[in-house]
């Protein structure tokens, strides 16, 4: 039954004394109507019709059976990380038609508990058989929920339960909160290494950690390395904290409904995991690991599909904090690489919700995703396709045009922070990404009641490490950055990329009026030159061009990156979490497209000293000019929290621009099509580079 429907059922009583119950019944039908409607048919449950559809429920299912059946792994000490598409080569994607025949394969990550191994698997899924079944040695995966283990071996260690009854804290009263040591540990690459804290079992404050005492606990030899006391310094007294409670703080608001609706129906059609509108055409999907992927965007530039984008994701996210104490100095989370982008635990992520989450003239998709067991667990409208409104597009005097934007987004919940994910389509071309970040900000306990200077808590310079958001509680300065990586084939795989920065002329008898300003293009030749950073002040930002034609202008067809508010990590070079996160050391990195090329920290990134991320991958220097490009875009904040962020965030938004940049000949909204652009013919040189200027230091 719809969960709406559900709703409806349990407030009847209240209802029924507002409406006559016939009212009443034709409501909630009219509501089940409504919800079916814009639910896409059972698209996690039929069988796929493209090559990049995410796995169905029998495709689940029959990876574990094979695995099982081929006495590969068994069901008491083995447990899935990863059971995902494991997408065709992209060669074998540019070439297919509707109804050509098509791989299918999975690809699935285990960790086998009994013996501390990871494996990695390729199932046939068309074949029914296993492709491979290897051992990779060296590393283990993220978060599994087995690591609770820290729990039992801790309260069996003399110096933890010292240091609990030194603080008059009865152990039964207590579980561990833990985070990779990564680069902060000691045991050997492939162990599960942990930096863990205790904390109150009180769901009244339990989220503030007893600081103070910290223990180094290897999973793998069921070992407590070492436990690390300061006698009890560190806040550690039980303190309601009043945490938020959405059962108990619940907002109120006097806001009068809002109804979006389309009675003639949406401009764009939504079939299965495919959006097609006027202007555009794409396919959406979900990574067990990156959540929401974005594939094979097309520009209908008046009746010729012109290719844009092939795959855009968030291949990374990364959320170090800053505090100098050793609980909070270890928070450093790879949310998509060490826990699934909050996938590793689909019972806690809820579906997107109309009129709330997205607008109510919402269409939704749903999915299935996998528990550790590898049995596929549903998930409801995971991610939504709207229409919206921008305001006005192009306006001039009397005349104006109404922006109609194709959305797309997704939810997803990781641990205390809630992130949305939404591609934004516009009529003119423009593809902007915008993250919304919400949900419960990290906390530490402190002794002091007050922000006033001067308090009993550690400071540099009488500055603290956060901000007091309650009596004892300190939201601590943290960051958050998401690796996006852009798949970019502008009018084809054969593309160059070029960096845009504005300069002021010198003054000269040329600029007499000492008020000119110019653009400088470099070429990006290779990717040792393409690790960039940001430059603000110079305008800096990058454009992707097809490197086999010009626009009828005799410009390079392109699109550009054009970048928002930004960070840089704060975390010193060399230090613990730089080294776990050095895909960090540049904002944007140009490299020339592999196939196993996904993750910028490598395929597991929460172990220690083992690379193959974007610093290992650029180390050749390979060309990429006229070649098939990624870039790689870091988006970052740094985010100091107000009080006002307590006890439950507001949203904060950020994001990007891929805006074409001689892409079209002239406005694609107001013009006819024009004169086509130049085609240079097959042998002839590429566009003349030879004007660029030298790339400016980073």
């Amino acid at each position: 039954m719809p969960t709406i429907t559900l709703l409806v059922m349990k407030n009847y009583f209240r209802i029924t004394a507002l409406f006559p119950p016939l009212i009443f019944f034709a409501l909630l039908i009219s509501c089940v109507k409504k919800k079916t409607a814009n639910e896409s048919p059972t698209v996690s449950a039929i069988q796929p019709t493209h090559p990049l559809d995410p796995l169905n429920e029998n495709e689940i299912r029959d990876v574990k059976k094979l695995l099982l059946s081929e006495n590969k792994i068994d069901t008491a000490s083995y447990r899935f990380f990863i059971i995902n598409l494991k997408e065709p080569p992209k060669s074998e994607i540019l070439t297919y038609k509707p109804g050509d025949s098509f791989r299918r394969e999975a690809l699935a990550v285990l960790y086998d508990w009994s013996s501390g191994k990871t494996f990695e698997a390729v199932v046939d899924l068309v074949a029914k058989k296993i492709k491979s079944f290897d051992h990779i040695a060296g590393i283990t995966v993220g978060g599994l929920a087995g690591d609770t283990l820290t729990d039992v071996l801790l309260k069996q260690n003399p110096e933890w339960l010292s240091g609990l009854k030194s603080r008059g804290i009865n152990p039964d009263s207590v579980k561990t909160s833990y985070v990779f040591a990564g680069e902060m540990g000691s045991a050997p690459a492939d162990h599960r290494e942990m930096i863990c804290t205790p904390q109150y079992i009180n769901k009244k404050y339990h989220e503030l950690l007893i600081d103070g005492l910290v223990a180094y606990v290897d999973l793998t030899t069921h070992k407590v390395l070492k436990v690390l006391d300061d006698g009890g310094k560190g806040y550690y007294k039980p303190e309601d904290i009043r945490y938020f409670d959405p059962t108990v703080n619940t907002a109120v608001s006097d806001n009068k409904p809002l109804n979006i609706v389309q009675p003639e129906g949406t401009s764009f059609t939504l079939n299965g995991y495919e959006v097609q509108s006027a202007r555009w055409s794409f396919r959406v999907g979900i990574d067990a690991r990156e959540g929401m992927v974005i594939y094979n965007v097309r520009y209908n530039d008046h009746g010729e599909m012109r290719p844009v984008l092939y795959r855009a994701s968030i291949a990374e996210m990364y959320v170090p904090y800053g505090s100098t104490d050793l609980t909070h100095a270890a928070w450093n989370y790879f949310d998509v690489g060490a826990y699934r982008m909050g996938q590793s635990d689909p019972s806690i992520m809820n579906g997107l919700k109309a009129g709330v989450d997205v607008p109510t003239n919402s269409k939704f998709i749903s999915t299935f995703l996998h528990n550790e067991m590898g049995e596929p667990m549903k998930r409801d409208s995971i991610i939504a396709v709207y229409e919206e409104s921008g305001g006005p597009l192009t306006r001039h005097g009397k005349f104006s045009q109404e922006s109609r934007n194709i959305v797309v987004k997704y939810f997803t919940r990781v641990w205390n922070y809630d992130y949305g994910v939404k591609w934004i389509f516009h009529e003119d071309g423009t593809i902007d990404l915008r993250m919304e970040l919400t949900g419960i900000v990290g906390i530490k306990g402190v002794n002091r009641t007050s922000d006033l200077p001067g308090g009993p808590d550690e400071t540099f310079e009488g500055n603290y490490y956060g901000t007091l958001v309650a009596p004892h509680v300190e939201a601590v300065n943290h960051q958050h950055f998401f690796s996006f990586r852009l798949d970019l084939d502008v009018d084809g795989t054969e593309n160059l990329v070029e960096e845009m920065n504005t300069v002021a002329v010198p003054a000269s008898s040329r600029n007499p009026l000492n008020n000119a300003f110019a653009r400088q293009m470099s070429l990006i030749k290779n990717e040792t030159a393409g690790q960039r950073t940001l430059n603000p002040s110079s305008n800096r930002h990058w454009m992707i061009a097809d490197s086999k034609s010009t626009n009828a202008l005799g410009q390079l067809k392109s699109y550009a990156i054009m970048p928002g508010s930004n960070a840089a990590p704060y975390a010193a070079v060399g230090s613990g979490p730089r080294k776990m996160a050095d895909f960090l050391e540049s904002q944007v990195w140009v490299t020339a497209y592999k196939e196993n090329e996904f993750h910028p920290a490598g395929e597991y990134p929460n172990t220690r000293g083992i690379k193959d991320g974007l610093t290992h991958w650029t180390s050749d220097g390979e060309d990429v000019v006229g070649k098939d490009v990624v870039l790689w875009y870091n988006l970052g904040v740094t985010h100091l929290v107000r009080p006002e962020d307590w006890p439950v965030m507001n949203t904060h938004t950020l994001g990007f621009s891929l805006m074409p940049f001689g892409f079209f000949d002239s406005n694609p909204i107001i013009t006819r099509k024009n004169e086509q652009g130049k085609k240079i013919l097959a042998g002839t040189p590429l566009p003349d580079v030879t004007l660029c200027v030298p790339l400016p230091s980073r």
